[in-house]
C-alpha cells in the first residue's frame, strides 16, 4: 500500500472551477489540485464570455474575438442585442487554462484519476493515497468527491446537453437559433472565434437524440469525424455547494446558468469565492464551519436569478414560438435592454475576479468591436484578420453570420 500524504488542501478537478479554486490557494499552504487529464485538455465548452472576464484575469492572451452584438433568431424572426458596453468574448480554452495554471504559484498539479475515498477519509487519486482537512470538488456534474462522501448526484431531470465543432468562417456576432427546425427542445449557436467559427446544437432535455445528426445538419457538411466533436452534459438549476466537508464548485455545483448555458462565468466567480473562504482557513482565520456557511451564503444569495433564468427556460420551451420572438424582441428594446444586460452580469460579477490573491488586474483589453486577439492571430501564423464593423449584420434566412461575407480575411 502507499504511503499516505498530507495536505492541507485537495481539489478535484483543474478545469476553470479548479484552477479558479486553486489559484487563490496559492501560498497558503500545502496545495494540491488533480485531474484526470492535463490541464487544458478535455475541451467542452463554446469558450464565450464576458470580455471583463479575460481583462480581471490578466488573461488577454486567451482572446479570440471581440463581438459587438448577440443575435437570436426565433420564429422567423432575428433580434440583435448591443453588447457594446458589455461584450462578449471567445478565448482559446486551452490558453485560458494556461494562462490559469501560470498563476498558481506553489500549488502542486497532478494527473490521475479519482479513484474513491476509504473509510478513514483517505483519498485514492490514481495510486496514491492524501489526506487533506480542506476539500474542494471541481469535477464537473458527476461530482465525484462530493458523492463519495455520502452527497446525492445533480439531478438529471435538470440537466441539459450540447455539441459542436469548428468551421473554417469568420462572423461578428455571437449568434443563437431558439428552438429551429428539427430541434424545438434546444437551440444552434454559431460563435466566431478569429480564424474560425464554433457551431453548435443542443437540447434542454437531459436525455436528447439525435444532436450529432442536427449538427452535421447544421454545419452543412455529410460527416463529421469523432474527434472533431466536443460537448457532454451541463446542469440547469443550481444546486446545495456544500456538504458537512466539501465545497463544490462549478458544474459540481449546478452552477451553469438556465436557459443561456453560460457555465465558464459562474465558475470562475464561484470557483475563486470558495477558494477565498478555504484560503482564510489555512491561514488560521476562520474555521471550516464558517468558511462553508459563508460560501453557502455567497451562491445562495444568487438563487433568486438562478429561479428566474430557470423560468424563463421552462416559459421559452412551452410557450408558441411567436409568443417568445415577442418577448425577445421587447427584451432587445433601448430601455429594457441595457437593464437585463446589468442583471445578468451581476448574476456572476466578474468585477469579483482577481488573477491572483488580493490583486485586482489592471489591463483592459481593446473593445473595438469584432477585433481579433492573440489567440486567433496565433491560430493563423500571425495572418491578420480584417477588423468588421461594428454593423456588421447578414440578412434574414442565411445560415449563420458567416454567410454573408462579412469579417472575412482579404
Amino acid at each position: 500500500m502507499s504511503q499516505i500524504e498530507t495536505y492541507d488542501a485537495v481539489v478535484v478537478g483543474a478545469s476553470f472551477a479548479g484552477l479558479a479554486a486553486a489559484g487563490q490557494l496559492s501560498g497558503a499552504g500545502r496545495v494540491l489540485l488533480v485531474d484526470r487529464e492535463p490541464i487544458g485538455a478535455g475541451q467542452t465548452s463554446a469558450c464565450g464570455t464576458l470580455l471583463a472576464v479575460l481583462e480581471r484575469l490578466d488573461a488577454g492572451d486567451a482572446l479570440e474575438q471581440v463581438h459587438p452584438r448577440v443575435v437570436l433568431n426565433v420564429a422567423g424572426r432575428r433580434v440583435g442585442f448591443d453588447t457594446t458596453h458589455r461584450p462578449f468574448a471567445t478565448f482559446d480554452y486551452a490558453t485560458l487554462c494556461q494562462v490559469l495554471a501560470s498563476q498558481l504559484g506553489d500549488v502542486q498539479v497532478a494527473v490521475a484519476p479519482f479513484g474513491g475515498i476509504d473509510p478513514d477519509g483517505t483519498l485514492r487519486l490514481g495510486a496514491r493515497r492524501v489526506r487533506a482537512a480542506v476539500l474542494i470538488d471541481a469535477s464537473g456534474w458527476r461530482r465525484v468527491l462530493a458523492r463519495a462522501l455520502g452527497a446525492p448526484p445533480l439531478d438529471r431531470a435538470h440537466t441539459s446537453t450540447g455539441v459542436e465543432t469548428g468551421t473554417a468562417h469568420a462572423g461578428c456576432a455571437l449568434e443563437f437559433w431558439f428552438r429551429p427546425p428539427g430541434r424545438p427542445d434546444g437551440v444552434h449557436w454559431a460563435f466566431p472565434a478569429g480564424d474560425h467559427v464554433r457551431e453548435g446544437t443542443a437540447s434542454y432535455l437531459a436525455h436528447p437524440h439525435g444532436l450529432k445528426r442536427d449538427l452535421t445538419r447544421f454545419t452543412h457538411v455529410d460527416e463529421l469525424p469523432a474527434k472533431a466533436i466536443h460537448g457532454g452534459a451541463f446542469p440547469s438549476r443550481l444546486a446545495e455547494p456544500v456538504t458537512d466537508k466539501v465545497f463544490l464548485v462549478g458544474d459540481a455545483a449546478g452552477q451553469c446558468l438556465p436557459l443561456t448555458g453560460e457555465g465558464i462565468r459562474p465558475a470562475l466567480v464561484f470557483g475563486q469565492e470558495a477558494g477565498r473562504q478555504a484560503r482564510a482557513v489555512l491561514l488560521g482565520r476562520q474555521d471550516l464551519p464558517t468558511a462553508l456557511a459563508r460560501y453557502r451564503t455567497a451562491v445562495t444569495r444568487t438563487r433568486p436569478a438562478y429561479r428566474t433564468l430557470e423560468h424563463m427556460q421552462s416559459w421559452a420551451l412551452h410557450l408558441p414560438p411567436s409568443v417568445v420572438a415577442h418577448a425577445v424582441r421587447t427584451s432587445a428594446s433601448p430601455r429594457l435592454s441595457p437593464l437585463l444586460q446589468a442583471a445578468y452580469w451581476q448574476v456572476a460579477n466578474p468585477d469579483t475576479l482577481r488573477a491572483a490573491p488580493d490583486t485586482k488586474a489592471t489591463r483592459t483589453l481593446s473593445r473595438v468591436p469584432c477585433t481579433s486577439g492573440p489567440a486567433a492571430h496565433r491560430a493563423e501564423d500571425a495572418t491578420d484578420l480584417a477588423a468588421c464593423a461594428a454593423s456588421c449584420d447578414c440578412p434574414p434566412g442565411t445560415h449563420a453570420p458567416q454567410t454573408a461575407g462579412c469579417c472575412l480575411a482579404p
